[in-house]
């Protein structure tokens, strides 16, 4: 099960992601849909929830053929299990190769965030708030 400070900090990542779009074309921040796959199985994860390749996609913006490759692509580099011939309704899991990368990114970009890291992993002062 994924730590929930981590899970919470993946939503709102996903959660500002998503809010850029009001000020901004869409069409600047496509291409990271996998990413955003990825973001979403962590944080069901998180809640205990299994979600299928379909409504994976539905919470990343909708259900499409670059989905569905994705999916497939994700499934090839042993990321998620549960869906490599293209069946949405497959249930999808991250693998322990996924959480682990996952997990050690959103920590690092934590911290980052926090104030507590600089750019060469070294402590930095913190931030006035």
């Amino acid at each position: 099960m994924v730590d929930d400070t981590l899970a919470e900090f993946a939503r709102a990542i996903l959660e500002v992601r998503r809010d850029r779009r009001r000020e901004l074309p869409a069409e600047l921040f496509g291409g990271e849909l996998a990413y955003e796959l990825l973001l979403i199985l962590f944080i069901a994860d998180a809640r205990g929830e299994r979600l299928t390749g379909k409504s994976a996609l539905e919470q990343a913006g909708g259900v499409s053929a670059a989905g569905r490759r994705w999916i497939e692509y994700l499934t090839r580099e042993k990321l998620i299990i549960g869906d490599g011939d293209g069946n949405l309704d497959d249930t999808l899991t991250l693998t322990a190769k996924a959480l682990n990368a996952l997990e050690g990114w959103l920590s690092r970009a934590h911290e980052t965030f926090d104030g507590s890291r600089s750019s060469n992993n070294e402590p930095t002062e913190q931030l006035p708030r």
